[in-house]
């Protein structure tokens, strides 16, 4: 009786094929046979009888918690998983991952988005990465760093590419402390080749960063994500800007990110801030943090000061940097939840501008009617204060 869920299962696995798989059809014969349309033009990579051994991997599988939609994409990955053997290979290292964290539905997981991992040797490759990350990687930054990389750290040669890479940062002074957030922020930028890196590093430092700042290694970062030819196009364009080449490179060192977004995003947002809000471009060039904000929330934020301002609600003497650079809860309690009664549509000015956006726990971040009576209570009782800070380079908000 036990036999016959495999068996079933293994069914479904080889209807998936054919239909991710399909026949070619025949100019000579428009309504084929229910038998031959059953036929495959080549042999499918699932073993046409359910032999014992597929089902035992199936069955081993199945204990571990993978659930049939997941094993049978398991098998349209890679197909040969059905000849794994189960106690000298299989249950070895699924046990070996579950001593590591991956209990639960983490292990189907981790195993069906790189399959690769079932086909890696235990002792000299997949224990090997693990000893290696420990020092930097533990508990759920560990998880979150081999799901960001897509399982990859686990997958790639530690003694060709991942030790070599992590060595040359820990040389350069990079701390054990930065090179962890860098497995966590962006797992992949380790897994480049060691020859990259070296060409990173150096890139990096010849810009004027020091290895041992934080924000090297999100420069380190931006320069593994496009090739050399890339990066001087990319400096170019912010020159066609109004950009001088060193300040191009001081926007670099200052926040390295500017450098990530495209060209077209940072065309959009320079072409709303001079010729829409009017602001001088060395506001921007001095202030390179506004073009890493979406163009949603700077619209919405700059609607909403433009109708507070033409009923006197706030001062013309506003900063308006530090308007855009504030957070969206303090932004609408000192600005949108304490006007509300005056301008009883602020709101949803606010929202016609702005998309609700993803925060870095994936989860949908949303301003309702009752999320902003929660603010105007609270912030009912203060003044608002002004910011302490200022500076030269920063314009005052003017229709």
């Amino acid at each position: 009786m036990a036999k016959k869920p495999l068996r079933n299962l293994l069914f479904l696995i080889q209807n998936r094929f054919l239909q991710t798989n399909p026949i070619p059809s025949s100019s000579s014969s428009k309504t084929p046979s229910s038998k031959s349309a059953l036929l495959p033009s080549k042999p499918l990579p699932i073993p046409g009888n359910t032999s014992p051994e597929s089902e035992s991997v199936i069955s081993c599988l199945k204990s571990y918690g993978f659930e049939s939609t997941q094993i049978t994409k398991l098998v349209q990955k890679r197909p040969e998983v059905l000849h794994c053997r189960v106690d000298a290979k299989l249950k070895p290292k699924l046990k070996y991952l579950i001593q590591k964290g991956f209990t639960g539905k983490l292990l189907p997981q981790l195993i069906v988005s790189n399959p690769l991992i079932l086909f890696r040797s235990l002792d000299s490759h997949i224990k090997p990465s693990f000893e290696l990350l420990s020092p930097f990687l533990a508990g759920e930054d560990l998880l979150v760093a081999l799901k960001r990389s897509g399982s990859w750290l686990l997958t790639f040669n530690p003694n060709s590419i991942l030790q070599p890479n992590v060595d040359l940062l820990i040389s350069e002074g990079v701390t054990a402390e930065r090179i962890s957030k860098l497995l966590v922020v962006q797992p992949r930028v380790i897994l480049q080749s060691h020859d990259r890196m070296i060409y990173a590093v150096k890139t990096v430092k010849e810009i004027g960063l020091n290895p041992k700042e934080p924000r090297f290694i999100h420069a380190l970062r931006v320069i593994c994500s496009m090739s050399k030819l890339n990066w001087e196009k990319k400096v170019e364009a912010f020159m066609s800007l109004g950009w001088t080449k060193e300040e191009v490179l001081t926007t670099f060192r200052k926040d390295p990110l500017c450098l990530a977004c495209s060209e077209i995003k940072v065309r959009h947002m320079m072409n709303f801030f001079v010729n829409t809000m009017k602001l001088d471009p060395k506001t921007i060039i001095a202030y390179p943090k506004l073009l890493l904000y979406s163009v949603e929330r700077i619209t919405a934020r700059y609607k909403v000061m433009k109708v507070l301002e033409s009923m006197n609600l706030i001062k013309e003497d506003k900063k308006i940097v530090w308007l855009m650079t504030k957070s969206e809860k303090n932004f609408l309690e000192e600005y949108v939840a304490k006007n509300t009664d005056k301008v009883p549509d602020l709101l949803d000015i606010y929202h016609g501008a702005v998309k609700p956006r993803k925060t870095t726990k994936a989860k949908i971040e949303k301003f309702d009617s009752k999320s902003l009576f929660k603010l105007r209570k609270t912030t009912k009782a203060n003044n608002e204060k002004s910011d302490p800070r200022s500076a030269s380079l920063i314009p005052k908000f003017s229709s």
